[in-house]
């Protein structure tokens, strides 16, 4: 942790890490968002209004229960649009060197660390939905804020760093 307090001394990491946060909120809220209107279009007829899907309030006053296959495809692709949005802004907005990643290497290592981070977040709202009984939505966003510093630093260390191109030796080979 003294680590991340230590790199954001310098102006640009600090520049480049509350971009991060900004381009990071704004890529949750598309993952939010798509995953919900899909929700909401398998249980429409249940629902009292979109908003409903982030609530659970129905109709019949019960909880309605997605069908897993529904839940985890939306969930999958809340994050595939969430992942090419957020790499797109890293390249060109975020990171001072964000041309570094801009290249089929640079994508699949992005791709991988968001893979790692939908697993922590997975695993993270799998057990705290399970350990706290609450509403999933909150369990996630808990979990997101915690893989958002993870995201910072794998993209900023291993992605979109000036020094990969010169140094072979402390890249990460795909």
């Amino acid at each position: 942790m003294n680590e991340f307090f230590n790199a954001l001394k310098n102006k640009r990491a600090r520049k480049e890490f509350l971009k991060s946060v900004v381009i990071g909120l704004v890529a949750t809220v598309l993952d939010f968002l798509v995953m919900a209107v899909i929700l909401y279009i398998e249980g429409h007829k249940e629902f009292t209004g979109f908003l409903s899907v982030f609530t659970g309030k129905t109709v019949s006053g019960e909880p309605h229960v997605t069908p897993t296959s529904i839940y985890l495809t939306a969930n999958m692709l809340g994050f595939l649009v969430s992942v090419v949005f957020n790499y797109v802004m890293c390249c060109f907005f975020v990171y001072e060197y964000g041309n570094v990643g801009r290249n089929k290497k640079g994508f699949l290592k992005f791709l991988l660390f968001a893979l790692i981070g939908l697993a922590i977040t997975t695993i993270g709202s799998s057990i705290g939905y399970a350990a706290m009984h609450g509403n999933a939505w909150i369990v996630k966003i808990v979990s997101s804020l915690l893989v958002a510093v993870f995201n910072f630093f794998t993209r900023k260390y291993f992605v979109f760093n000036i020094a990969l191109i010169r140094d072979d030796q402390n890249t990460i080979q795909l």
